[in-house]
């Protein structure tokens, strides 16, 4: 498994502490990990803290710009059409993710942005998979 994805999933389960969807993020420049986040849509009720979108609000204010053209993220899961929207604003060039949504989402291409399913990703579908589980009980 791809290194940046290792620490994505790390971030993920981050968000099982606060009950939040188990999804990580990892923005990289020149391969140096500039920003990280995981969802915290529960812990701090606000709809838009998507993993992709804390990584992205770190990343900016550390660069003190929002354009993270230079910039890859990893992805835990497939970003969904909110997040992808933001990375197409912030500029990101490439876009890694390891699951695929269940809920497919309809990708209009996106000029000088690649998406790119890395690898079919069996742990970040069981951090997933379980957290629903749990929750269905």
């Amino acid at each position: 498994m791809n290194k940046y994805m290792e620490i994505a999933l790390k971030e993920a389960r981050k968000s099982l502490k606060t009950d939040d969807i188990p999804i990580g993020a990892v923005i990289v420049e020149n391969d140096k990990i500039i920003a990280k986040g995981h969802n915290t849509r529960e812990k701090n009720h606000i709809i838009t803290h998507h993993a992709e979108i804390n990584a992205v609000e770190s990343a900016c204010k550390k660069k003190k710009t929002w354009h993270l053209s230079d910039c890859e993220i990893y992805i835990t899961l497939e970003p969904c059409p909110m997040c992808l929207e933001v990375l197409k604003q912030a500029h990101i060039k490439t876009i890694y993710y390891a699951a695929e949504a269940k809920k497919k989402v309809n990708y209009k291409p996106i000029p000088k942005i690649k998406i790119k399913n890395v690898e079919k990703n069996k742990e970040s579908e069981k951090l997933i998979t379980e957290f629903f589980k749990n929750k269905r009980k």
